[in-house]
């Protein structure tokens, strides 16, 4: 029997949220770039959202090595 050793993440996404006008209700999105109008998951509404700073998720994903340097270092 061979024992599978940990993977390191090979790539890192940024999840915001964006809080329904008809519900409140939180969802969540990867990093949208563009304007656009999502539904809501609760309530099937339609509403519009802002998008977020591409250089500022290029910078963040740049910082964290696209993952793999926000690994715990203690888990090696």
């Amino acid at each position: 029997m061979s024992t599978v050793k940990p993977v390191a993440p090979n790539g890192v996404e940024l999840i915001f949220f964006y809080n329904c006008p008809h519900c409140g209700q939180k969802n969540a999105l990867i990093a949208p770039l563009a304007p656009s109008s999502v539904k809501c998951e609760n309530c099937q509404q339609n509403f519009p959202i802002l998008p977020v700073n591409a250089r500022s998720i290029q910078y963040i994903k740049l910082m964290l090595g696209n993952g793999s340097s926000a690994v715990d270092l203690d888990y090696f």
